[in-house]
């Protein structure tokens, strides 16, 4: 948990410097946003490093050229299928897919150089340098045969993370970009949604950067990744661009949420209030107990301690109970059959998210 500690109080430092200073005017919301999510990240990356930097090989003093190009094309690769993706997703409309594009079109060229640097820092480092990423170099560069068996944890690791890092990072710069630019205000329904917004900005950082630094030198390597359909396809739509369809199966007949069937005068708004706030926080303490190790579909460790030290599933559990407090089903319906859809609906998302635990598991 010290690298989550660490990025939190990083985050709320950086925020609290963009409010109480003109840094935010000075900068721009969109620029603040990004410096905010940086200095989240290397707040994260100093703690990981200083705590496995015991654990790297002592450096070679030699590194073989050959292994490294492999290795770099293999890198290579996967980053042109990142940016082919999102360059499909954004031609299509999903959102948030063309926040990420911007952002990874500028960053490309500047990766693509310095790549080959951290590749041979890299490699001097690392116990076993003859790895994944220098096997399926070898057949990209026809030295070797492709064998299914042979490359399809290395090959599925990746697809998981060209599915996940551009929806990942859109969503977000797009919330802290809505934080950064929320005013506190000390009334009930403000103050609540500037919390939702602070923790939503803060889950994403520690999902988004668990997908982007992956890596056996960080000790948050993928162990292994979910090889069933099964399990991709409950986990897949619960993300764009499947998410639209699935939102049309669980969507509610009517818009009333708890925050309009209840007024801050009434007592049963305080306890509502206080039931969906701690929803909230188990999902991000569930998510904050994975630090740089989290990512759907992925094996990266069993994580033991925080809400899990309670349940295998505080996050799907908590995340399903927010839905159902949120959207109070049973109000604003006309009849039996519109709330007979509300509650089918929101069945359906639970079940869906009982799937993904049931697949994970295995």
């Amino acid at each position: 948990m010290r690298v989550s500690i660490s990025m939190f109080a990083a985050f709320a430092a950086t925020l609290a410097v963009l409010h109480l200073t003109d840094v935010a005017y000075e900068l721009g919301i969109a620029e603040s946003a990004r410096l905010l999510i940086l200095m989240t990240v290397i707040a994260g990356l100093f703690v990981t490093i200083r705590e496995q930097r015991a654990h790297w090989r002592k450096a070679r003093t030699v590194s073989c050229p050959e292994r490294i190009r492999l290795k770099c094309w293999s890198i290579v690769i996967g980053l042109l299928g990142v940016l082919a993706y999102a360059k499909l997703m954004t031609e299509f409309g999903v959102h948030p897919f063309g926040t990420f594009l911007s952002d990874y079109a500028m960053a490309l060229p500047v990766i693509l150089l310095l790549l080959p640097f951290y590749v041979r820092w890299a490699d001097k480092h690392l116990a076993e340098p003859d790895d994944a990423y220098h096997a399926f170099g070898k057949v990209l560069v026809r030295q070797s045969r492709f064998r299914m068996r042979e490359h399809k944890a290395f090959l599925l690791a990746w697809i998981v993370k060209i599915a996940f890092i551009p929806f990942m990072y859109g969503a977000l710069v797009l919330a802290s970009e809505k934080l950064v630019s929320m005013d506190l205000i000390w009334r009930p329904a403000p103050v609540i949604n500037w919390l939702f917004m602070f923790g939503l900005a803060f889950d994403l950082v520690i999902g988004a950067s668990g997908y982007l630094f992956a890596s056996k030198l960080l000790g948050n390597e993928v162990i292994s990744t979910d090889g069933t359909w099964s399990g991709w396809l409950v986990c897949m739509i619960c993300y764009p661009p499947l998410l639209g369809f699935f939102q049309i199966v669980y969507r509610q007949v009517d818009s009333i949420v708890w925050d309009r069937w209840l007024l801050p005068s009434e007592p049963l708004y305080w306890v509502w209030a206080v039931l969906v706030t701690t929803t909230w926080l188990i999902y991000w303490l569930s998510t904050a107990s994975f630090g740089l190790r989290f990512s759907n579909l992925s094996w990266r460790g069993l994580v033991a301690h925080g809400p899990y030290a309670w349940t295998k599933h505080p996050g799907y559990v908590s995340k399903n109970l927010y839905w159902w407090l949120h959207t109070v089903p049973f109000v604003g319906v006309s009849g039996w059959g519109e709330l007979a859809r509300n509650v089918l609906g929101l069945c359906c998302l639970s079940l869906v998210y009982y799937l993904r635990a049931k697949t994970e598991e295995r």
